[in-house]
């Protein structure tokens, strides 16, 4: 019960401030809400309009009665791949390590989205289906067409500019700012790999807004992971995942897309931090893994941590026991004449008592800069730096270059990038120094979007 205080009390502070801080609802709050839940519902709609906007899709229109928007989106990639990553173990090991070079195409996303309004333009409604590399999985599905985005909501207040929205369903986990950043506004071919953000997870999210200085967000999920569901054999249901994030506009609202196309007149500025809770983790510690009824993509932030404590940490104790998991993450970002920054750290940290093996913690770093130089053309370079644990020779280092043609923004272009990885090895149990693990990687992805 004490875990709930917290979020409940978010969760109703976010919806006082937005309603008591607006000007554009009555000064009692309270009869804001009621009012609010008072909608009319419209059943009915005599005509329906047609029309289509890039990136949007066709829109279906009946009034204040119903929207629809049907839309769809391809990512195709080709990536050629140089693997050096040296030998490992002791002197003369034939066994690790993986060299050589190989080319590969691959539809890398394929996504139909269908979302809208009924009834009331303030009930909204997210489905987005989808399949990645080939098919093989996506949001966590095992394999095939599986669901990313599927939510309904509600918007307190006009719905053009709500200062509350309620979300319910299946969504992002909000807490990195990367990971928030849809894969279809990336100015590289994609995002960072070695990124410890969350995956999607089943949850209840509210999102308050002063004005357009403030965001306020907190969400409340299930920790399984998209398109799974809770073991019938696992009864330990108390393992939440809790986030709550404050993001600070100060020069007014700025949108989370990549890269400044349209070469902003005003300077726009973002900060923001966030901080997760998903403790008491029913898991399993073995030779192998963290074994943990979770879904999809969502555990591996598990899996990090597991090899943090077994390969840096170098605990050996093995069973079942407690798990606990915080993040704190910090973030800011600009966009000006072209020019777009962003910089974010995240540290995620393991904590476990009952098997007395410790406190674990992985930190990532980003920045990337790009300019749009002319007739659409950009160019940029991110740069990933990610600690595995708390001892040393253990970073992995990330350098990545990019060019990109935009024909009709994020929805129509082409994005190329070439990218270097570098894994620290350190030492072996002899106290030889391993050569590190190297991998290089040239992409070229083509993105449809309509």
């Amino acid at each position: 019960m004490n875990k709930l205080i917290i979020p409940l009390f978010l969760l109703s502070s976010l919806i006082f401030i937005s309603t008591v801080f607006s000007k554009e609802l009555p000064e009692d709050s309270s009869s804001v809400i009621i009012n609010n839940l008072k909608t009319d519902l419209i059943t009915d709609s005599e005509d329906i309009k047609l029309r289509y906007k890039a990136g949007e899709g066709i829109e279906f229109k009946g009034g204040e009665a119903f929207k629809l928007n049907l839309g769809s989106r391809i990512q195709a990639r080709f990536d050629h791949t140089i693997w050096n990553q040296e030998k490992q173990g002791s002197p003369g090991s034939t066994t690790d390590g993986i060299t050589g070079r190989g080319a590969d195409f691959q539809i890398r996303r394929f996504n139909v989205t269908i979302g809208g309004y009924a009834y009331s333009p303030n009930i909204f409604y997210k489905y987005v289906f989808c399949s990645d590399k080939n098919g093989t999985e996506c949001g966590g599905a095992g394999s095939g067409l599986g669901m990313a985005d599927v939510y309904v909501g509600y918007k307190f207040g006009s719905a053009k500019k709500p200062v509350a929205k309620l979300t319910f369903g299946q969504m992002k986990v909000p807490w990195t700012l990367e990971e928030q950043n849809s894969s279809s506004t990336l100015e590289f071919v994609d995002k960072s790999s070695k990124q410890i953000g969350f995956a999607r997870d089943h949850g209840l999210k509210l999102d308050g807004y002063f004005r357009d200085v403030i965001t306020g967000t907190f969400y409340f999920g299930t920790g399984l992971g998209g398109n799974t569901k809770r073991d019938t054999s696992d009864l330990d249901v108390n393992d939440n995942v809790y986030v709550t994030r404050l993001e600070f506009h100060p020069l007014g609202k700025m949108k989370k897309s990549q890269g400044d196309l349209k070469k902003s007149d005003e300077l726009r500025i973002r900060i923001s931090s966030g901080y997760l809770s998903w403790k008491g983790i029913e898991t399993t510690y073995s030779s192998l893994n963290f074994s943990e009824n979770v879904g999809g993509k969502f555990d591996d932030r598990l899996q990090d941590l597991w090899k943090a404590y077994k390969s840096y940490n170098g605990k050996t104790s093995y069973g079942l026991t407690q798990l606990d998991v915080t993040g704190w993450t910090y973030d800011v970002a600009l966009k000006y004449k072209g020019a777009s920054l962003e910089g974010e750290y995240s540290t995620l940290k393991g904590s476990e008592d009952t098997l007395k093996i410790g406190n674990e913690s992985i930190n990532w770093l980003r920045l990337q800069g790009s300019y749009h130089i002319m007739d659409n053309w950009s160019a940029g370079y991110r740069y990933g730096q990610r600690d595995q644990s708390d001892k040393s020779d253990d970073l992995i280092t990330e350098h990545t270059y990019m060019i990109s043609k935009y024909f009709v923004g994020h929805n129509l272009k082409i994005n190329a990038d070439y990218g270097y990885i570098n894994e620290e090895q350190g030492l072996t149990s002899a106290g030889i120094k391993q050569n590190n693990k190297q991998t290089r990687t040239f992409r070229l992805q083509a993105q449809f979007k309509f």
